[in-house]
């Protein structure tokens, strides 16, 4: 069992979910320790944390040394960090190495070497859904009703989108009438939606999922209210994602915005 004294670790990107995390963090009766990822995290955080350092992406030792002093022996990441991110700031001795023993410098490869270097130091990676678990889509989750043509198009979306997160392209797919009109890639779920609903026009489908080999401790498939506003102005109308799989930002504002602007979703 873990010291409750000795606290949590919360890497702290963008957005919401780094106040989720630390919210549970604490529910549980932990002191929540808190490195706020400088460029990318929400500066209230702070207000909210029992410990907090502000520490550039790229400064991988000063991150991991800062947990070693407060003896915290497991970590939770949470929130988006743009790619630029671990580019600010510089790069210290052990993010050199790390970047510098990689074939491949993909998403995944990355973080999944990051989260290796802290398992190496003694600091175990937790899944996020351990802290987020409360935001996962629930099963038979549905708002609207799904005609059959968009009960077609949401079974081609998640096929297609299954395939897209094997090959590690994206984890989202636009489909219009049984025509795929866009495949995410580098430029992530919100500018793949508005390319779709350009090209395909009012009534797309959205569909996000989850990859086959999803690492739950760096990469969880989430939607939020930016996610609704990217199918507002591209007009699309079903939102489909993977229940149990997906995690859902403010989810009664989401659901809220979503009914009033005649939005369906659901949960495959």
């Amino acid at each position: 069992m873990m010291n409750r004294q000795a606290g949590v670790g919360l890497v702290a990107g963008r957005g919401r979910l780094p106040f989720d995390a630390l919210q549970e963090i604490k529910s549980r009766g932990y002191r929540a320790v808190v490195v706020g990822l400088a460029g990318e995290v929400d500066p209230e955080i702070a207000q909210k944390a029992d410990d907090f350092q502000l520490l550039p992406a790229g400064k991988l030792g000063s991150i991991i040394e800062t947990f070693h002093r407060q003896a915290v022996k497991e970590v939770v990441f949470a929130g988006k960090v743009g790619k630029e991110a671990l580019f600010q700031g510089g790069f210290d001795p052990l993010c050199q190495a790390l970047l510098a023993s990689l074939p491949q410098k993909n998403d995944d490869a990355v973080l999944l070497a990051i989260v290796e270097a802290f398992e190496k130091q003694g600091i175990h990676v937790a899944k996020q859904t351990d802290y987020l678990r409360h935001l996962l889509a629930p099963a038979g989750m549905r708002l609207g009703e799904i005609s059959a043509v968009e009960n077609g198009d949401l079974q081609l979306g998640f096929r297609m989108a299954k395939v897209s997160g094997e090959l590690d392209i994206g984890q989202s797919v636009i489909v219009k009438n049984g025509v795929v009109l866009a495949v995410e890639a580098i430029e992530g779920t919100d500018q793949a939606i508005l390319r779709g609903g350009t090209l395909g026009g009012p009534g797309a489908v959205v569909v996000k999922v989850s990859k086959p080999k999803q690492d739950e401790r760096f990469d969880v498939p989430t939607v939020g209210l930016s996610t609704l506003q990217s199918m507002i102005t591209a007009r699309a109308g079903v939102l489909g994602i993977e229940a149990a799989k997906t995690l859902i930002v403010a989810k009664e504002e989401f659901l809220d915005l979503a009914a009033r602007h005649g939005l369906k979703i659901v949960a495959l």
